[in-house]
């Protein structure tokens, strides 16, 4: 089942979306966001599965 979902994690800051980015696993999502963590005061990270089949190329 996890071949059939990557992560989405998406960046906010001010409460507007500024980036969108996928990941194979939640693993590496987590580790972008840490990576990121205290770049911006006000910046917030959402992370969630999303199916494959949602995805457009």
């Amino acid at each position: 089942m996890t071949e059939l979902t990557v992560w989405k994690c998406e960046q906010w800051v001010g409460g507007i979306i500024k980036e969108q980015n996928l990941f194979r696993s939640e693993e590496a999502a987590r580790e972008f966001a840490r990576a990121l963590a205290g770049v911006s005061p006000d910046l917030v990270f959402k992370i969630e599965p999303m199916p494959l089949q949602h995805v457009w190329n």
